[in-house]
């Protein structure tokens, strides 16, 4: 007598799809509980990290003893935390110091607008509102600060910020007639850049002047522009 062997029952088409419905389900949860446990662990890191303390003490990478900011990573997150950057033009440490290369350029965007300090002689200069400024090097030490300042997007706000500063600076309405002048000039010949300057002034110990761009789509900006 031949023995016969009962084939495997295969499960129904109800079985499979809740099986499958039951996996989905529990890949889901486990996906959440990963995602939760990830989420935790950085609020947790946030919490205890400067970045949400109130006025963070700065570690020796971020800033100088004396305040001078500096401009590497470390630098760079520390003072977009504070809002406030601080370049002495005046006695400044040497580039290596401050995060910079011994010789070349180096811009900065700021992640929001922000102060810059500009330290000078025996007084600070200061710039509310910046987005964009720029460190000129050369031999290991700061050749020049230019300072985007907030009013730089049309001349109405441009004059106004060069004539708040034209008694301290020295510039007389006829320099300041004859930038306008200029600036109307370069308006009106599109497709060609043009650079503009005040006359260089002593400032508390620095040599400042203010430059008016006029780029070739005829868009307008101011600088700051501070040498020792």
């Amino acid at each position: 007598m031949t023995a016969t062997t009962t084939p495997p029952r295969r499960p129904s088409p109800g079985e499979r799809r809740a099986r499958r419905e039951r996996l989905a389900t529990w890949i889901t949860i486990s996906v959440v509980l990963v995602i939760c446990a990830a989420a935790g662990l950085g609020a947790y890191a946030m919490s205890n990290s400067w970045w949400v303390q109130e006025a963070p003490r700065p570690a020796a990478d971020q800033q100088l003893a004396d305040g001078q900011s500096r401009f590497d990573r470390a630098g760079i997150d520390f003072f977009n935390r504070q809002r406030l950057a601080t370049v002495d033009v005046v006695d400044p440490a040497p580039a290596s110091d401050l995060g910079l290369p011994p010789d070349g350029d180096t811009p900065i965007e700021t992640l929001v607008p922000l102060t810059v300090d500009v330290r000078g002689a025996q007084s600070v200069l200061t710039f509310s509102g910046v987005s964009s400024f720029a460190l000129t090097t050369s031999g290991d030490r700061l050749a020049a600060l230019t300072v985007t300042p907030a009013a730089s997007s049309t001349w109405i706000a441009i004059r106004d910020d060069l004539e708040q500063r034209s008694a301290e600076w020295g510039w007389s309405p006829s320099d300041l007639e004859d930038l306008e002048r200029k600036v109307g000039e370069a308006g009106r010949e599109e497709g060609v850049a043009q650079t503009m300057a005040l006359p260089a002034a002593s400032v508390d110990g620095m040599t400042g002047t203010a430059r008016v761009t006029v780029d070739a789509a005829g868009r307008i900006s101011l600088q700051y522009v501070f040498t020792p």
